[in-house]
């Protein structure tokens, strides 16, 4: 089901989760990202046909730097 504003085609968030083989929850996620673009609509939240066609679904999510932990005395993660 696809709904039609101002040009633009939206999917609910239901639907984005089919098509990408995952959860409402993860769509969501993705939206507050911006890995995916969507709007808020009378309550419930769409995601545009553009960006879930574009969005790589394979992609993987970028690797957070090691974190500095207060006894660390190595200058090999990061520490200084």
């Amino acid at each position: 089901m696809t709904v039609l504003i101002d040009g633009i085609e939206y999917l609910p968030v239901a639907c984005a989760a089919e098509q990408l083989a995952t959860t409402e929850t993860r769509i969501l996620m993705l939206l507050k990202r911006q890995a995916l673009s969507g709007e808020l609509i009378e309550g419930d939240w769409f995601v545009t046909a553009a960006s879930l066609a574009c969005y790589d679904r394979h992609a993987t999510e970028p690797a957070k730097p090691p974190e500095c932990r207060s006894s660390c005395s190595s200058t090999g993660c990061g520490c200084h």
